[in-house]
């Protein structure tokens, strides 16, 4: 095998090592949208795609709307189905009162998340540095 292969092998894994896992942060993500308005499930898939949640990806939308219909299950948002207008019936999401305590409950786990990502990053950067100065001898 040609190590340009093994590259492009290396190089089209999805691998949670280069962001492949963001996608886990929907559901904050969906709680602040609706917090701002009520919005139709595809306006919540594009402003999704806008943030770029999805590493360049086309968002999964079955696994949103999934996300979605857990979300109400667990009554963190409610849905309407919107009758007006031309074409189909269309349902709008917004967020309940247990759906803003969840996203207050998400701002100290983000922060916690974001304090363990830092202390990560700053062992792996001294891992890194002292790994490359062994390798170079010094």
């Amino acid at each position: 095998m040609s190590n340009n292969r093994v590259t492009l092998t290396r190089n089209s894994v999805k691998c949670s090592c280069k962001g492949n896992n963001l996608d886990k942060l929907i559901q904050p993500n969906i709680l602040i949208l609706l917090a701002k308005q009520e919005l139709h499930g595809y306006w919540i898939i594009q402003e999704l795609e806008k943030k770029d949640l999805f590493q360049g990806e086309r968002a999964d939308n079955t696994g949103i709307y999934r996300t979605l219909k857990l979300m109400e299950d667990k009554g963190l948002v409610k849905s309407k189905w919107d009758l007006e207008g031309s074409g189909t019936a269309k349902k709008v999401y917004g967020i309940t009162e247990e759906g803003f305590h969840c996203l207050q409950n998400w701002i100290g786990t983000l922060q916690s998340y974001r304090d363990t990502i830092d202390h990560i990053i700053r062992e792996a950067e001294e891992i890194s540095a002292s790994s490359k100065s062994n390798r170079n001898g010094v």
